[in-house]
């Protein structure tokens, strides 16, 4: 067994471990995609934020184990690179931008909404990141199994990102919306959602 194999097998025992955790959030998690306010139930809960925080630390590596085998983020300065390097490099990003979101939802230090919603709001990328992992490794696996092929695969893991990511963006507006006006709403956006993923995409572009 390579490095990455030994790192799968692992999250799948933890996995297991966790499945009670992962099986309790999961209903509220889908109800996110559906309903706003679901969004906020999951922070009211103490049991089910837990739950919830668990599955997204969780889901972590198997996403990095997706993105590196399937290539989701590719620029030019990782190709040629071994597996277990260009997963390594993978990890780095993901947690390079996962940083960058939370330096500026920190710089709002005097948001203009109750100081509970607003880290509720931002707490609700945890719940669309955990759906978007599973979503992608389920995919993933579906297109591994029928022998699809690495391009088609990736187009359709994108494609999948893509869209949990917009029902999360709709999501969070309407969560600031309903506590301020729309303009603010959609500023508040841009500095949380629009400018750090904007980083990523163009880094990919460019690089």
């Amino acid at each position: 067994m390579n490095f990455i194999q030994i790192i799968a097998a692992a999250c799948v025992l933890i996995g297991i471990l966790l499945l009670k955790n992962i099986v309790n959030v999961f209903p509220s998690l889908v109800g996110c995609l559906f309903r706003w306010k679901e969004c906020l139930n999951i922070e009211d809960s103490l049991r089910l934020s837990s739950d919830r925080n668990i599955f997204a630390v969780f889901m972590i590596l198997p996403f990095c184990i997706a993105a590196s085998g399937f290539h989701l983020y590719c620029p030019d300065f990782l190709s040629g690179l071994q597996p277990a390097a260009f997963f390594g490099c993978t990890c780095g990003i993901f947690a390079g931008y996962c940083l960058t979101r939370t330096a500026f939802a920190v710089m709002i230090r005097k948001p203009k909404i109750p100081e509970k919603i607003y880290k509720a709001a931002n707490r609700t990328s945890f719940s669309f990141f955990c759906i978007m992992a599973a979503a992608v490794l389920a995919a993933g696996g579906i297109c591994s199994f029928a022998d699809i092929a690495e391009k088609t695969a990736r187009t359709v893991l994108l494609y999948i990102i893509l869209t949990v990511y917009a029902v999360a963006i709709v999501r969070k507006f309407q969560i600031f919306g309903n506590y301020c006006s729309f303009f603010t709403a959609f500023l508040y956006l841009c500095v949380l959602e629009f400018l750090p993923t904007g980083i990523l995409v163009i880094s990919a572009a460019l690089f």
